[in-house]
């Protein structure tokens, strides 16, 4: 099961295709990508907080951090991927869940599935999973090098890659916002020029919004990770290497632009 989750991890970049050009989204086309996208936004909180409660506990103990990073193990396996004995509950299945309930008009002919949805998986219901996947995938990409110093973290080092994920997960929040809020105000007409809400957004206020995150983000993480309390040996051989503000605020913003023409394909962002 392990070897197989590691094989869907490495392959989760060619689920979801670049969007194609389609007409403009209807309502409910419209509502499902919102809902999808504020969907990702909670998995990626829920995620981090079963894997920081992982690492809390193996620093207490120095041991069992095998079990905080993908594919992960035990109590955190049961927390991001399924538990036998609350089905359902775990971070992956309430995502695919809540995309699902937006989006599948299958199971409900109220909801419409955006064609460009279908033209990456086939109908909603598999989009879902594929979505989470996608999502699942770049969280993935993170774990390692955030909470990269396991065994032997000073309380210092341990502070500071707390923070980190703290800050990094607050920062998904306040772009998907962003960008959201921008995309719904082109679709009501508020912002002429619906292209100017794609990544990177030209729209004065998105723009401004999107600074603003990004600033408090790096402010964030160099406020704790200063000088010997950042951990060691995370970037290869050497003495707090660890990423600093900018460096981290700078990757998170590159994975969410990328995935917001993905989310609004349906016509919205060109």
């Amino acid at each position: 099961m392990k070897g197989l989750r590691i094989a869907m991890i490495v392959a989760v970049g060619t689920l979801l295709v670049a969007p194609r050009v389609y007409a403009q989204s209807t309502d409910a086309e419209f509502k499902c990508a919102a809902s999808a996208n504020k969907a990702g936004t909670k998995f990626v909180g829920s995620k981090s907080k079963c894997v920081q409660k992982c690492l809390a506990g193996a620093w207490k103990v120095n041991a069992g951090f095998g079990d905080c990073y993908p594919p992960y193990a035990g109590v955190t396996y049961e927390c991001i991927v399924h538990n036998d004995l609350k089905p359902g509950k775990s971070a992956e299945e309430k995502f695919s869940a809540a995309i699902a309930k937006a989006c599948d008009e299958v199971a409900n002919p109220k909801l419409d599935c955006p064609e460009c949805y279908k033209a990456s998986s086939g109908d909603c219901a598999t989009y879902a999973v594929d979505r989470m996947l996608n999502i699942e995938g770049q969280v993935d990409t993170f774990v390692p090098g955030v909470g990269c110093e396991g065994a032997g973290a000073t309380k210092e080092e341990q502070k500071c890659q707390t923070a980190t994920a703290k800050a990094l997960t607050k920062q998904v929040a306040t772009l998907n916002k962003c960008y959201d809020k921008c995309i719904a105000n082109a679709r009501k007409g508020v912002i002429p020029d619906a292209a100017a809400c794609s990544p990177p957004a030209t729209d004065p206020a998105t723009s401004t919004c999107v600074g603003k995150g990004d600033t408090k983000t790096t402010l964030s993480i160099d406020k704790v990770c200063v000088g010997d309390f950042r951990p060691d040996n995370c970037n290869g051989a050497g003495d707090n290497n660890y990423n600093d503000g900018a460096t981290w605020t700078n990757t998170v913003d590159t994975a969410i632009t990328g995935n917001i023409p993905v989310t609004y394909c349906e016509g919205d962002v060109p």
